[in-house]
């Protein structure tokens, strides 16, 4: 037998014993030679989606990262406003409370301000009896017209006015021409000279009718009196008015009344 031939001859028949040993295999050993390559796949499956999720995850990571920056940021805005919203809104409640404290003790200072501008007003009301004939007439244009929108303010300016009034007549030498009652003759006319707001003298223009101005029973009254000189009325009335030079000038004064009146004045 060639060399060949042998070599063929043992080839058969380790064939013919393996496929007589795989035929007598168990059943059992089969199923689980399936599984394993069942299972084997699915792990290959696995990681070629593990794989995939790697290389997704790399490339999302850049994205994923810039967007929790940007939220973190947005976060921190938002809380940068609702803590200035809160500051804001507490500072709103403490100046509202300021306000209405502030408003509360304006209309407290108001009632007050009321309370004596009617006391006031009533003492302006009996001093105008008190005043001469010129000073009444400028406290008639300087009545209280005020609306009730604003009645206080206007009140008060009006007080105020007529004060100022009053201390300006009060300070200072005036004359004026006006008729005045007489006895005698009816209504004259007359020039007057005040020495502030409780002394006055008048003379007529002929000089027949001649007296002093005094507040008297709690009004101003016109009395005529013939032991004034009615040259020395005119005299003064000559010096205010510049047509004579200024020189001594005797005139009576009621000290007792002027003092008085005065008094009553202030």
């Amino acid at each position: 037998m060639s060399k060949k031939t042998k070599c063929l001859a043992i080839r058969s028949l380790v064939l013919t014993s393996f496929s007589y040993g795989a035929v007598s295999m168990p059943l059992a050993f089969a199923t689980d030679l399936t599984q394993i390559d069942r299972l084997t796949q699915q792990w290959l499956d696995t990681q070629r989606q593990a794989s995939h999720l790697m290389v997704d995850w790399q490339a999302s990571k850049p994205i994923l990262e810039q967007r929790v920056t940007l939220l973190s940021a947005e976060k921190k805005q938002l809380e940068d406003i609702l803590k200035y919203s809160k500051d804001s809104q507490e500072d709103v409640t403490k100046r509202r409370t300021e306000l209405l404290e502030q408003q509360s003790n304006l209309e407290q200072q108001q009632a007050a301000l009321s309370n004596k501008l009617a006391l006031l007003l009533n003492q302006v009301e009996h001093l105008s009896e008190l005043l001469p004939p010129p000073l009444k007439n400028v406290w008639l244009q300087q009545q209280d017209d005020s609306s009730d929108d604003n009645q206080t303010s206007k009140s008060l300016q009006a007080v105020l006015a007529k004060l100022n009034s009053l201390m300006d007549f009060q300070k200072r030498i005036s004359v004026h021409e006006g008729p005045i009652s007489a006895s005698t003759a009816g209504e004259v006319m007359v020039k007057q000279i005040y020495l502030g707001v409780s002394t006055a003298w008048f003379v007529s223009a002929d000089g027949e009718l001649k007296g002093r101005g005094q507040v008297q029973d709690n009004q101003w009254v016109w009395i005529e009196d013939e032991s004034i000189s009615a040259n020395e009325i005119k005299k003064a009335i000559d010096i205010f008015e510049k047509r004579k030079q200024a020189d001594f000038v005797e005139l009576p004064v009621n000290l007792v009344a002027s003092k008085a009146t005065v008094g009553g004045l202030q």
